[in-house]
Order: structure tokens, then C-alpha cells, then sequence
């Protein structure tokens, strides 16, 4: 990884990667501020910044007449001052007035035009992360699009306006509200309290709900002066780009930016622990227990001991954790990982409970494997081993730009020396047993937080929220730096066609087909072996598959199974689905002579003994029990009812839990070996040639293969000009909506259409995202699109999605509905959806392992050749009439809502209005 570092006049940072294996650009804004640095009376802070600056634009962006609402921001401004100072009723009224000015504002305003721009230059990952040290602004762009970026951000960091701050505000509390119903992040809230008390780092990111009702504008623009300037920023680059020109480019933009002296970032202490400190919450689904130390900075001389100490606990295939605990059974599941950051770090090792095990028992085994840690109860070959292991991981990783960028990143954020980020793994390779061992005795000690989580109800956030009025979007115009930006001149960039014989190697065996293709970079090979068998076929099939990974074979227990793989650096994983498991081995090119025999045998004869059976299956039932009371999995289950009725997977392709209980250990061991007797689809990269993968594979064995059937999904429509709307109570600080309308099954034909519904909807600023969050600020996230059939016969899915208050999902229900009733349709809106799709497929490439995969995605769907060129004149040819046709057939269509969520707090009278509603319990959607 080559990369050029640089420090412009103005003190800004400038990291430059090149890698021209496809024409994008991953670029990325960082500044070296985030939570730890906002003023502890206004939390949250550093996080809405970063969320006006994303979306809500400049001077120069996002507005008609700057300064004809100026006026009204200012009076914004004012009002919110005044709200800080304010309780009780005359809040309500402050609140009226808050209204007013943001209406009066908007009159002026262009909505999301930053991401409408971005959209249209065919950019993707549009986004923007805030930790407690960093905001980093994040958008990956065509290679031939670096001009317009540089421009468009450096704008952006120039001269931000704030406009759409109401909106933007009950967006962020329902950003809250979500985290306030994800159990791990309300007991990673909840500890860090404790683990950093006092500090900065006790603080959510989110920032604290009394903080988010009481915001301020004014602390907003003065946390952004003093940390967005330059000399404390970074720009990152990673892709197809000359250095050379890259610099220049971003010399000419950024080199404007003034730099100025920056706050100190002197921090208070943490308090003390003194031994053990614990905390408990009570949520639904898993209970979890949490062991965690406070360590070091990133940049200690103990961070690289403390991350090998950390993977000797939990690697996945040898950790003291995977060998010893889950394994061997003894827990559910169990795990480690470090968290090091500017100011200092942590070590957490977490453990979540068998059926009828205690959290205390748990706290006990994870434990004992800290103390075998620190007693240097591992070998110096293991942690060679997992060296080994880690380097492989890093070459494989940092084939992407965003990875590459990652590694810049963390080198500014910290402030670490590039030769130190270049040399890491060779130093890393130096560290012996004893300096893990002694890191670990030093930071691993007496001196620690207990953060538990017991299953139950948790209290229900009701977060108060004024109602602000609805915004008129305006989806039509343009500003004029929006249009100097669209026509900066770029260099075309030519449509990836692929083809059989330059790309990869397709050839017909007794099997099935191979596609073979090189590895251009190293000597690493991937190879997925497909067979058209999954659980819809045979419900015992993915369970069998689960136990396997628990499977010895031949004199090898689980444990040296794992350790075999894990000396040679290989991988090897099993992806079940309803119709087509995928096996897949991974590593250099040298072990695949030796890890074909090797899953061959345990394929067809996994060793495993009752007793592992027995309490595999008792966790099987155990986490179905713990997962009934989720969110994510009632809405699951009705999504299919809604989808499928009687034939929803969840009834008709599950096995019950006394059925899973009453599985028999030799029908289990048998099932893996169907693999091995059944036609497949031989998928590989690296650099053997073909004439070995057919002998290694057995390829040209002549013995006769099943072929199973094919059954192409098919969905319930609903009854025309009906709405169905499909319910299940749940409790819980955010209700889950989803929109769904089957649509006509996949023609390969009709491509460009539905790619450009599918932008039009979902992408880029599109209509669901700005009229559920923009226009309203009914949910943090909202989408919607087309989803076309994997193969020719399957039916498309039109679909919306969004989670917002109880008290605000029936308003929301009500907007998507209307959306996909009425489908405004707007040239401009459509034009930028058009330019968008467009650019995305001149942009779009398929990296070397995905050859294979992708055309025999487009055989599956009765393709002979790379579809691209015929979609890409297609869709250029469309126009806002085809589209119009192409959406007729909402407005009268049968449409099924599905909503999870507290009915206590919905208005069900509003929501019967909508149509017909159908409550559902449980217990009807799913067999166990």
C-alpha cells in the first residue's frame, strides 16, 4: 500500500493511495473533533453537526436566494437561544414560533441538494460518521469526478449553513430512539458511564435526551469554528488517481480554508475504579455479560500486545475463548474485542448465557480464560500463527479503496508517523509471548466493570417532540453552483462489458460448470462451491449445516480442525439459503491441495457425538425463544405472512423447536454429504490453472448427480385498490413500517426500468428518503425500491421501509402510502435519477472474484452475455412518461402494509382509515 503524505500551507492533511484497478475514488474528510471535545452541557452536539453538514448545505448549495432567508435562519437562531432558557408552557409557544421561521425559511430552500449533486456525478456511500474522536465525512466518487468533489467539499467545510434544523432535530431523536431499543448499545451506554466516569468518553454520541430537547444553533457554529479549520482536518484518497494531480486539485480547494489555533483538549481524569464496579439493564433478546478494563491509548507501547493479547482470547478458529468455551459448549457464545482510542482504550470479553445458565456461571468462564491469558497458557507457535493469520487478512482487506482509506484515517486520527503505519507488520511479527503475556498482566487486572444485560421489558423511551408543520419540498430546482459542478468538464468513462474468455475461463465438466478466473495481485484463491439444494428442499439441511461447523473429522476434534485451518491461514465457510447452499474456501494457493481432502471427508463424515447434539440443539431453541421478542424478528415473520401467507418460510420450511430437540444424530452427520451428490457450480480465483482445479475437485468424476428442482418465488398479491395492513403489537421506542407490492415477474428485458425506479425511490435523495426525513423528519432512515427477481420466473418486489414514534407511525404509514398511490413525478427529480443510474453503470465494476459469480447471475436469468450495454442504451432512451406507466399500475394495485409496533401509543382509529387491518399474534406466523 504506496501512499503520499502530505501538509498543505493552511496545516490541512492531505493522504493520497493509488489503486487503478477500477475507476473509483474513495474520499473521505476527516476533522480530529468529536464528542469528547463538545461542552458537557450541550451533548449530541458534535454528532448534529456533523448531520447539518451532510445534508442541509452552503451559501452556495441548497438554496435559491441565500439571502432572503438568512433572516429567517437568524431568527432561528434566536428562538432556540430562548428555548435553552425556557420551561413549561411557554415552551409550547416558543416551540409555534419555531415552526413559523422554519416554513419561512424553507420557502428558500433546496433540500438535500449536496447528496442530489453527488447523485447525479454517479457517486455512491454517501455519508458521515461521528465517534468521540473524529467526524469523518464520507462519499466514494467515479475517478473522473475529482474535480467536482474537491469543490463540492471544500465548499462544504467554507461556508455551512444550518437551514432545516427543526427537521433535522426530530430526525436525530429518532436516531435515539433507535438506539434506545438496540440492547447492545443501551448496555454499552450504560457501562461506559462507569468505565469512564467523568471523562468525556462516558458520553453518549447521541448525546443526552434533556441535551437533544434543548439545542443550540449558536454552540453549533461556534464548535465548528473552532475545530473545522484545517490544521486540524484531513483529506484521505484512495483509488484511481495520479497523486500528482490529486494534490494540485486539492491544493486549489482546500488551500483556502484558513487555519486558526485550536482549543485545548485537556480532558478531566476518569474516576478511579477501585476494583469492580457493575452495572445492569434489563432489554429483550440475549442476556449478555460484559468483562471490561480500561487500557491504553492507540498510540501506547502496549496497544499492539494489548490487540495480539485480545486475539489470543478470540480469533474465531484458536482463541482461550473459541477453544475452551464455545467449542467445548460450555457458554452460548463468547467473545473479545479492544476498543483503543485517542485518550485512552478498553478490553471487553463478553459471554452470553446457555439455556438455564446463570450470568454469574459466565463471568466465571470468561475469567478463568483472562487469568490462562495472563498465566501465558498459549504457545509462542499460536501466536505465530495468528500473526500469520492477521497478514493474510490485511493483504486480502486492503484490495479496497475504503479499507485503504480506513488505514489513512486512523494514521491522521491518531497522529501516527505513516513509516510506523507502514512498518506495523513487520513490528507485530517481533512481539513475542512474553510481551503479550506481560500487557496483559499489566492491563488485565483486578480493576474492571461488570456490565450485565437481563432479559426483560425495558422502560419505553417517550422522548417529547414537538409536531413540526409538513415542508413543501422543492424537487425542480437548481442553485447555480449546483450547475457549474454538474458541467465541470470530466473525462468519459467507458461501460465494464464482461466476456467469456477475457474476464474468466467457463467450461462444462461432469459437475457442472467452472468459472476460473486469475488473481492479478498475490497468490491468495478463493473458491465457492454452489449446489442447488437448501432449506426449502430440505428443512433438516440448515440445521445440519449449522452443527457441521461444530464437526470434527477424522482424528481431529473441533479444536484441532480449526487449528489446522488456522497454521495454514485458510478459511472455510457453508452460507445455506432456501434454495442453493454455498461452500467456500479461501487462502493462499498452496493449501488448496490440502483443504480439499479435508472438507471432502468432513462432508461426508463429521465427527460429533451425542452430547454435542444434545446441547447444540438446546442453544438452537434457547436463542429462537430469546429472539420471539425482537423487533426485527416479529417484523420478519409478518413481512412473509404478508408476503406469502401459508407459505411464509417461517411456517412451512421451519422445523418446530420439539422437532429440532428430536433430531437424530446420524440424519444430521448424514446431510453435509448431499453436497457431495448433487450438480454445482464451481466458482474460483487464484492462481491454479484449470486443468488442476478439475483433478483437485473431481470435476470429470462421470458418477450421475441429482438436480434438484427450481421453484420460482411467487408472492401474494393483494386484492386491487385494497390496502391490507398487517400488525403485531410490540413495545417498543420506535415502530417498524413497511410498504409492499409485488410486481411482475423478472424480464431481463425490462432492466433500465427498473433500475431507474429504483433511483428514483431509493436512491440518492430520492422521493421516499426526502418526503418521510427531509419534508418531515419522520424517521432517521427511510427507503424504498425495486428488487428484481434473482432468476428468470421470480416475481419483482416494490417495497418502502422506514421506523418511526408510535405516536408518529400512522402520519408515516400515511405518507408512503400516498407516495406510492399518487407517485408525484417531478422532470428534475427524474433527470437526476436518470444521471445517476446512468453514471452508476459507467462507473460500476466487478472485481476479479466476482466474475464468476455474475455471469452466473445472468445465466440464471436467461442471459448469454453481459446485459450492461443493452440496459445502458435503454435506460438513456427512457423518459418521465415511461416511468409514469411503468409506476400506473400503484394507484390502483393492492398494496400490504406491515407495521410492528406499540398500539397503545397508535392512533388505530387514524390507522383503520388507511385499510383494512389484520392484527396477527405470533404464534400465527411462525412454527416455533
Amino acid at each position: 500500500m504506496a501512499v503520499h503524505v502530505h501538509t498543505l500551507d493552511n496545516g490541512l492533511s492531505v493522504y493520497l493511495s493509488r489503486n487503478p484497478e477500477e475507476p473509483w475514488i474513495s474520499c473521505r474528510v476527516a476533522v480530529r473533533a468529536g464528542a469528547a471535545q463538545e461542552p458537557a452541557s450541550t451533548t449530541g452536539l458534535a454528532h448534529y453537526l456533523e448531520h447539518m453538514l451532510a445534508n442541509k448545505g452552503t451559501r452556495s448549495l441548497g438554496t435559491r436566494d441565500a439571502a432572503a432567508e438568512q433572516p429567517h435562519l437568524n431568527r432561528l437562531r434566536e428562538l432556540y437561544e430562548q428555548l435553552r432558557e425556557t420551561a413549561g408552557e411557554p415552551r409550547s409557544q416558543l416551540f409555534e414560533q419555531i415552526d413559523e421561521a422554519n416554513q419561512a425559511a424553507n420557502r428558500w430552500a433546496i433540500a438535500n441538494e449536496l447528496k442530489q449533486v453527488y447523485g447525479r456525478l454517479g457517486a455512491r456511500g454517501f455519508n458521515a460518521f461521528t465517534s468521540h474522536d473524529r467526524t469523518v465525512y464520507v462519499v466514494d466518487i467515479p475517478s473522473n469526478r475529482l474535480h467536482a468533489w474537491a469543490r463540492l467539499e471544500a465548499d462544504r467545510f467554507t461556508e455551512p449553513v444550518f437551514r432545516g434544523f427543526p427537521t433535522e432535530l426530530e430526525t436525530i431523536i429518532e436516531e435515539k430512539n433507535r438506539a434506545l431499543d438496540n440492547p447492545g448499545r443501551v448496555l454499552s451506554m450504560a457501562a461506559n458511564e462507569l468505565v469512564w466516569a467523568g471523562h468525556p468518553y462516558s458520553r453518549d454520541v447521541l448525546g443526552e435526551v434533556e441535551h437533544l430537547l434543548t439545542p443550540s444553533i449558536a454552540a453549533t457554529e461556534q464548535f465548528f469554528s473552532s475545530w473545522y479549520v484545517p490544521n486540524n482536518m484531513a483529506v484521505v484518497l484512495a483509488g484511481d488517481l495520479d497523486p500528482a494531480a490529486a494534490l494540485e486539485i486539492v491544493q486549489a480547494q482546500f488551500g483556502r480554508l484558513r487555519a486558526a489555533p485550536l482549543p485545548s483538549r485537556d480532558a478531566p481524569s476518569p474516576a478511579p475504579l477501585n476494583g469492580q464496579a457493575r452495572v445492569g439493564v434489563v432489554h429483550r433478546g440475549d442476556e449478555e455479560i460484559r468483562l471490561i478494563w480500561r487500557t491504553v491509548p492507540r498510540e501506547h507501547e502496549d496497544a499492539d500486545p494489548l490487540m495480539l493479547a485480545d486475539m489470543m482470547l478470540d480469533n474465531s478458529s484458536t482463541g482461550l475463548l473459541d477453544t475452551r468455551l464455545e467449542q467445548r459448549q460450555l457458554v452460548r457464545n463468547a467473545g473479545a474485542y479492544p476498543n483503543l482510542r485517542m485518550l485512552g482504550g478498553t478490553e471487553t470479553v463478553w459471554g452470553r448465557p446457555r439455556v438455564g445458565q446463570s450470568l454469574g456461571e459466565v463471568e466465571a468462564l470468561l475469567r478463568e480464560q483472562v487469568e490462562a491469558l495472563r498465566a501465558g497458557e498459549f504457545a509462542q507457535s499460536d501466536l505465530d500463527d495468528l500473526i500469520a493469520n492477521f497478514e493474510v487478512g490485511e493483504l486480502r482487506k486492503l484490495e479496497s479503496n475504503s479499507a485503504c482509506a480506513a488505514v489513512m484515517l486512523d494514521a491522521f486520527t491518531y497522529q501516527r508517523e505513516w513509516d510506523a503505519v507502514r512498518t506495523r507488520l513487520a513490528k507485530l511479527a517481533q512481539i513475542d509471548k512474553e510481551q503479550v503475556v506481560e500487557a496483559a498482566r499489566r492491563w488485565l487486572g483486578d480493576e474492571l466493570v461488570i456490565a450485565e444485560r437481563t432479559a426483560g421489558e425495558p422502560p419505553v423511551s417517550k422522548i417529547p417532540v414537538f409536531g413540526l408543520s409538513e415542508l413543501q419540498l422543492d424537487a425542480d430546482s437548481r442553485s447555480q453552483m449546483s450547475t457549474e459542478v454538474l458541467a465541470l468538464p470530466a473525462p468519459p468513462l467507458e461501460l465494464q462489458v464482461l466476456q467469456v474468455g477475457e474476464h474468466t475461463e467457463r467450461s462444462t465438466t461432469a459437475a457442472g460448470l467452472l468459472y476460473r478466473t486469475p488473481n492479478p495481485n498475490n497468490d491468495l484463491f478463493q473458491l465457492t462451491v454452489r449446489v442447488g439444494l437448501g432449506s426449502a428442499h430440505d428443512p433438516t439441511l440448515s440445521k445440519a449445516l449449522a452443527l457441521w461447523g461444530r464437526a470434527g473429522v477424522g482424528e481431529l476434534d473441533l479444536e484441532g480442525y480449526r487449528r489446522a485451518l488456522f497454521r495454514e491461514a485458510a478459511a472455510v465457510a457453508v452460507d445455506c439459503r432456501r434454495q442453493q447452499t454455498d461452500l467456500t474456501m479461501a487462502g493462499r494457493a498452496p493449501t488448496l491441495a490440502k483443504l480439499l481432502p479435508l472438507v471432502r471427508e468432513r462432508l461426508r463424515a463429521p465427527v460429533l457425538s451425542e452430547a454435542e447434539r444434545a446441547r447444540w440443539a438446546e442453544d438452537v431453541v434457547g436463542k429462537r425463544i430469546q429472539r420471539r421478542d425482537t423487533t426485527d424478528f416479529k417484523f420478519a415473520t409478518l413481512k412473509q405472512w404478508a408476503l406469502r401467507g401459508p407459505k411464509s418460510p417461517y411456517l412451512c420450511e421451519a422445523l418446530t423447536n420439539d422437532e429440532v430437540l428430536a433430531l437424530k444424530l446420524d440424519d444430521l452427520c448424514a446431510a453435509p454429504g448431499k453436497l457431495l451428490t448433487h450438480a454445482r457450480v464451481s466458482v474460483y480465483a487464484g492462481p491454479h490453472e484449470r486443468e488442476t482445479l478439475v483433478d483437485l475437485l473431481g470435476l470429470d468424476d462421470p458418477s450421475p448427480l441429482a438436480v434438484p428442482d427450481y421453484e420460482p418465488l411467487r408472492l401474494d398479491a393483494q386484492p386491487a385498490e385494497r390496502t391490507r395492513i398487517f400488525v403485531v403489537h410490540h413495545e417498543a421506542a420506535q415502530t417498524k413500517i413497511g410498504l409492499y407490492l409485488p410486481s411482475e415477474p423478472y424480464d431481463p428485458t425490462r432492466s433500465a426500468i427498473y433500475r431507474l425506479f429504483h433511483e428514483y425511490v431509493g436512491g440518492s435523495a430520492g422521493l421516499v428518503f426526502q418526503e418521510i426525513r427531509e419534508a418531515r423528519g419522520l424517521a432517521y432512515a427511510a427507503h424504498g425500491g425495486h428488487t428484481a427477481g434473482s432468476r428468470v420466473g421470480d416475481q419483482n418486489l416494490i417495497w418502502a421501509s422506514l421506523a418511526s414514534r408510535p405516536d408518529r407511525s400512522v402520519e408515516a404509514a400515511a405518507v408512503l402510502l400516498r407516495l406510492f398511490r399518487e407517485f408525484p413525478l417531478h422532470q428534475q427529480r427524474f433527470e437526476r435519477a436518470q444521471a445517476s443510474a446512468l453514471e452508476r453503470m459507467l462507473s460500476s465494476r466487478v472485481r476479479f472474484r466476482g466474475y464468476g459469480f455474475a455471469f452466473e447471475t445472468w445465466r440464471l436469468r436467461g442471459l448469454e452475455a453481459d446485459p450492461g450495454p443493452a440496459s445502458f442504451a435503454a435506460l438513456e432512451q427512457l423518459t418521465l412518461d415511461d416511468l409514469g406507466r411503468f409506476a400506473g399500475t400503484l394507484a390502483t394495485a393492492g398494496l400490504a402494509l406491515v407495521i410492528v409496533g406499540d398500539l397503545a401509543r397508535t392512533d388505530m382509529t387514524a390507522l383503520a382509515g388507511l385499510g383494512e387491518i389484520e392484527l396477527r399474534e405470533l404464534d400465527e406466523l411462525v412454527v416455533y
